[in-house]
């Protein structure tokens, strides 16, 4: 592992923990229980691709992208995806960048969380919190496949993006 790629993931976890998105906060929605058990943990991003028809996907965020994907036993979840080639930041003080430093920041970044639910072969994210307001307060459905220590997700329709989203997820 690339030691951008070691860093990176690092960061990711504390940037999550900072949020206090591995808390345990809330009630529990009604879920197949076995369904959701095989969910709960952590997550390492392998894959973030658009399929965008007819046979045609691309990497989003870039080819080697980095991100976490957390679900507690007591349904909370948090996203934390990035793209490895994001420009740094001219310093480190992050409310002194220009706006055009962090909008190159944010261009291939994305985090959220908030409460999930498992319906069949559906999971909702009922987010509260994002890096995008625009997405709190929403719901986000998501079909996954469950193979062993990898965890296959796809976007659906409404979405931020074109095109249907396919992240694949390994056990971290």
């Amino acid at each position: 592992m690339s030691q951008l790629h070691s860093v990176s993931r690092k960061n990711l976890l504390e940037v999550a923990a900072s949020f206090g998105l591995l808390a345990a906060v809330g009630g529990v929605p009604a879920a197949r229980a076995d369904v959701r058990e095989g969910i709960v943990g952590a997550w390492s991003l392998v894959s973030f691709d658009v399929d965008e028809g007819k046979g045609r996907e691309k990497a989003r965020f870039g080819p080697d992208p980095v991100g976490y994907l957390i679900y507690s036993a007591d349904a909370r979840m948090a996203a934390v995806l990035a793209g490895t080639h994001r420009p740094p930041l001219k310093s480190p003080d992050g409310a002194a960048q220009s706006e055009e430093n962090r909008t190159q920041a944010l261009l291939n970044f994305l985090a959220y969380a908030g409460r999930y639910e498992v319906r069949g072969d559906r999971v909702f994210h009922h987010v509260e919190v994002s890096v995008f307001t625009n997405l709190m307060g929403t719901t986000l459905e998501r079909q996954f496949a469950l193979r062993g220590d990898t965890l296959t997700i796809r976007t659906l329709p409404p979405e931020i993006w074109n095109g249907s989203n396919v992240l694949v997820w390994r056990r971290a």
